[in-house]
Order: structure tokens, then C-alpha cells, then sequence
């Protein structure tokens, strides 16, 4: 009598490969799970009515930026003058920010646009250039100190917008130059760069 072989299935684990998992899961987000989601949001949703009116507020914001804008004149520095100063005029009254990007859209141009124009020969044309950074740079400064503005933004803002930087860095390197002159004495430290500045046969 042959012997019946044995063919051992083996243990399925979890489902098939391929297979859909149609179940039905429902689950209960708590507030402080849903404010951490919001929050991470590339573009935030208004939920509350305080975000909401909010958004209201900066839409009409934007709009009249945009009416200010139509007046403007780019051959007519008197216009933009005006223009400027009535975004000034409408920052102040709707309890917003002032902004670089803002005050070129109130004279009808981009950031590039007005790089250009701040780069023409007449004096009077760079001058009020000059002045709308310097309003937007004083503005940002007064919002950094005030702790308006988390620091690292106003930096950000202030490397790019105003020019400023960082001088830490070289600062240090001259300390440590002035510190390594004074151990060394000048004749050990003209003969360890001599291959650098040079033999002038002097010492």
C-alpha cells in the first residue's frame, strides 16, 4: 500500500496580496489633534468666526490695494507719492501690517519692477525709492523689537528686504588673527605666511 503523501498548506498571515480593505473605519478626532492638523496645513482653513472675519478683513485689504493701484502713474512721481501714502493711509485704518510687496502693488508694480525703476539716473525717483524701504525696513524693525514678529522672520526679512547681514563671523576671524599675531610675535608670524605675503626683504 503506497504511502499517501502529505502536502502541508501553509498559515495564511493577514490578507491577500492585492485584496481591498473595504472596512468601514470611523473614528473621533479630538480639538487638540484638529488644532495641531490645522496647523500644519500647507494653506490654513478658516474655521472659527474670529479666522473668518479675518479673512473677510484681508480680502477687502487686497481689493483696495488694488483700487489705490488704478490711480497710479509710473511717469508721474507725484502719483506715486500719493499712492504710497494712501496704502499708509489704509494699513493704519484696517489695523494691517505694512509690507514691501504691498507698497509696490499700491504704485501698480512688482518687486522687480520696482528694483528697476529704483535704479533710474534722476535723483528724485531713487530718493523716494530709498524712502519706501526705509518705511517698510522701520516698520519691520519696530514689529521685530516689539515682539510683533517671531525674530527669525524679522532676520529673514531684514537680510532681504534691507540689506543687512550677519557680521559675526568676520568679526571672529579678526579676533583670532589679532590673538595668534600676539602669541606668535610679528617676526614668527611674518615667517610662518611668507610664502603668502612674500619675501620684501625687509623685517
Amino acid at each position: 500500500m503506497a504511502e499517501e503523501e502529505i502536502i502541508q498548506q501553509p498559515k495564511k498571515i493577514g490578507r491577500p496580496k492585492g485584496a481591498k480593505d473595504k472596512k468601514q473605519r470611523s473614528y473621533t478626532m479630538t480639538e487638540k489633534a484638529a488644532e495641531a492638523r490645522r496647523k500644519h496645513l500647507s494653506y490654513p482653513v478658516a474655521e472659527t468666526d474670529e479666522e473668518k472675519d479675518y479673512n473677510s478683513r484681508l480680502i477687502k485689504h487686497v481689493m483696495m490695494i488694488n483700487e489705490i493701484a488704478e490711480h497710479a502713474d509710473k511717469t508721474d512721481l507725484n502719483s506715486l507719492k500719493s499712492c504710497f501714502y494712501n496704502y499708509l493711509v489704509l494699513c493704519q485704518n484696517d489695523g494691517f501690517a505694512v509690507g514691501n510687496l504691498a507698497a509696490y502693488a499700491s504704485m501698480g508694480m512688482t518687486n522687480m519692477e520696482f528694483v528697476s525703476f529704483s535704479r533710474r539716473v534722476d535723483p528724485a525717483t531713487r530718493a523716494f525709492c530709498q524712502f519706501v524701504r526705509q518705511t517698510c525696513a522701520m516698520f519691520r524693525e519696530s514689529m521685530v523689537t516689539n515682539s510683533k514678529v517671531n525674530p527669525v522672520i524679522g532676520i529673514f526679512w531684514q537680510r532681504n528686504y534691507d540689506g543687512l547681514r550677519n557680521d559675526t563671523e568676520q568679526v571672529q576671524a579678526a579676533q583670532e588673527q589679532d590673538d595668534e599675531y600676539a602669541q606668535f610675535g610679528s617676526s614668527s608670524y611674518k615667517d610662518r605666511y611668507r610664502n603668502l605675503i612674500g619675501s620684501s626683504g625687509k623685517e
